[in-house]
């Protein structure tokens, strides 16, 4: 597994032209924000493209079939407490109930600008019997609506999660040392990108022209 000094050595020689010439002083403390902010950018990429290809690069941070916390039922929706490490959603189903029969049902993300036309439609509303019903993320909370003639008893999220966080032992120290928790995750190809990230990041908010040259290569 790659250390984060590892990680922050290939850093340096790719910021600071094999660590002697830019005279960037980059303590741990930003070290850490600076792989934090790439690295979830980089997920994210990752995720607003959704290719095969593109999620297999990501495909360690997927958690499958997680049940979570239900919290309350207010009118016609149920609502199940979002994982603390959450970062996106892939996928949610539903166990749901009628008359003693319980089933799986599969929900529909809806936006609730949108949700109180659906709720009433006739090809949209839930549907105990078509196997199909709605849901929204709000609040921290995934709420899967009825038609109050079938109840949910808990959901299945398939959910990316953060990637470990950087972090030192000592917040207030910049260069305290890094919390022994703190993981390096990604595989070397996904590490070149992210470091690459880390410079284009650093060059924009230090006005560096190299900025256009790190723009091409995250590009190719």
């Amino acid at each position: 597994m790659t250390t984060i000094e590892q990680v922050k050595d290939r850093y340096l020689n790719k910021a600071e032209k094999n660590g002697t010439n830019d005279n960037i002083v980059v303590d741990n403390l930003r070290f850490c924000l600076l792989y934090n902010e790439a690295q979830n950018k980089f997920q994210t990429l990752h995720l607003q493209n959704r290719g095969i290809d593109d999620v297999r690069y990501i495909q360690k941070f997927l958690i499958l079939d997680q049940r979570i916390p239900y919290t309350s039922k207010t009118q016609d929706k149920y609502n199940f407490l979002l994982p603390k490490n959450y970062f996106d959603l892939a996928d949610v189903r539903a166990k749901a109930e009628k008359e003693k029969c319980k089933r799986l049902i599969n929900c529909v993300e809806v936006q609730t600008e949108n949700l109180s036309e659906l709720l009433q439609d006739e090809h949209w509303k839930p549907s105990f019997e078509w196997d199909e019903t709605l849901y929204t993320i709000n609040s921290d909370q995934v709420s899967v609506y009825t038609d109050n003639t079938f109840q949910v008893s808990e959901i299945l999220l398939n959910y990316y999660r953060y990637p470990s966080q950087l972090k030192l032992v000592d917040d207030f120290n910049p260069e305290s040392d890094f919390d022994s928790n703190s993981l390096i995750e990604w595989d070397n190809k996904s590490l070149d990108d992210i470091i690459t990230l880390m410079v284009f990041n650093l060059d924009i908010n230090s006005n560096n022209p190299r900025f256009q040259l790190q723009t091409l290569r995250l590009q190719k």
